[in-house]
């Protein structure tokens, strides 16, 4: 379950020479400005404004901005100019754009490892392998006899990327016992046109 929401942390607190609209009391009423952020798991993601509340420190009458006399709007609009909205209100953003990138770069290390492998394949390689009916399976290299690779294929096949764990872990039986022989230059096409989408090497 994903625990996400809005949450609030005060920026400031004022108190306010202006008597309580309620009681009539001067110098009682209290204004706090609020930065209102969106988080899930409790981990901030970014800030979705302000708000504000007066409250009278004698009647403890509450109002809300829409409720408030113009003087204390005012009064708010020039507490909020100066506030700044925290840095760690974007925590999950910046936490999010870190995973983004560490993604990117892990992805461009697989694919020139995976270009290096392609050129050279030996026993026991395990190709992944997306086909044009857009299912997921896996070939295992034979043996490699100068350009030719001799591929044993896996006579099963899932339609989730997720699946071919399973797959890997049915076994050698799993996978046929005739051989297709495919060129090294076959296989680099494979590669680059993505029906091979990763590359595994023990």
């Amino acid at each position: 379950m994903i625990i996400y929401g809005v949450r609030s942390t005060q920026l400031a607190k004022e108190i306010i020479v202006d008597k309580c609209s309620g009681c009539g009391t001067q110098n009682s009423i209290e204004l706090y400005v609020f930065q209102k952020y969106a988080h899930v798991f409790w981990i901030p993601l970014f800030p979705v404004g302000k708000t504000v509340v007066s409250q009278c420190d004698h009647c403890k009458q509450v109002l809300k901005l829409k409720e408030m006399p113009s003087s204390l709007v005012a009064t708010y609009e020039s507490i909020k100019s100066q506030t700044k909205t925290p840095v760690w209100t974007f925590a999950g953003l910046a936490i999010i754009a870190v995973l983004i990138t560490v993604g990117v770069i892990n992805d461009q290390k697989n694919d020139k490892e995976n270009a290096q492998l392609i050129l050279a394949p030996k026993s026991g390689d395990i190709f992944e392998i997306k086909t044009k009916e857009n299912q997921y399976t896996v070939y295992k290299v034979d043996e490699v006899q100068g350009d030719s690779v001799f591929i044993r294929i896996n006579e099963y096949e899932t339609n989730k990327l997720s699946g071919l764990g399973e797959l890997k872990a049915k076994g050698e039986q799993s996978f046929s016992e005739a051989t297709f022989s495919f060129s090294k230059t076959e296989l680099k096409t494979m590669l680059e046109q993505g029906e091979i989408i990763d590359i595994e090497r023990n």
